[in-house]
């Protein structure tokens, strides 16, 4: 039993000699010079995580805004073009008409003042271009020009999405 009450002792001293060591650390007295550049350090360093933090925050924001936007169009786009078929079949029973129908005109027109309230115009065919016209045929002509638009195409908010077909001459 003595054994163990000494060894119990020696553990307890050690244990207070650490203890004592580490009180002096902690108590060491700082001048107000270092004291200064401590806090300035310190204050440095929670205003860089503070605009950081802000900084990632703000990206977030705008990330999400993005995102919101980008699913918005999306599911316009899929709603839409079921009604875009319905303009483009409109616009063929129209142009293959020989009476004037008012009534057909009418709904074009509606259709139409429907669809840029919705932010979606219809691209223009008058001249090809490359980047926005999809040819389904090619015929020669002799010059260069759209000689019928099969399907017409469209933008959402100035972005197209569904290209115009159109049979190009050459």
């Amino acid at each position: 039993m003595k054994k163990k009450e000494k060894k119990t002792s020696e553990i307890s001293e050690v244990e207070n000699l650490v203890l004592e060591v580490e009180t002096q650390e902690e108590e060491k007295i700082f001048t107000k010079e270092e004291v200064d550049t401590l806090l300035k350090e310190q204050k440095e360093s929670e205003t860089d995580k503070y605009l950081r933090l802000l900084a990632e925050f703000d990206n977030y924001k705008k990330r999400t805004q993005k995102e919101k936007e980008e699913i918005k169009n999306s599911t316009k786009v899929n709603m839409i073009s079921s009604i875009l078929d319905l303009d483009s079949d409109l616009a063929i029973a129209l142009k293959n008409s020989k009476i004037e129908n008012e009534g057909l005109n009418i709904l074009v027109s509606k259709l139409n003042t429907f669809l840029k309230n919705q932010g979606i115009e219809p691209i223009q065919t008058d001249t090809y271009d490359s980047d926005l016209h999809e040819v389904i045929s090619v015929l020669e002509i002799g010059e260069q020009k759209v000689i019928d638009v099969v399907s017409k195409g469209y933008t959402l908010n100035g972005q197209p999405f569904r290209f115009p077909k159109i049979i190009l001459g050459k």
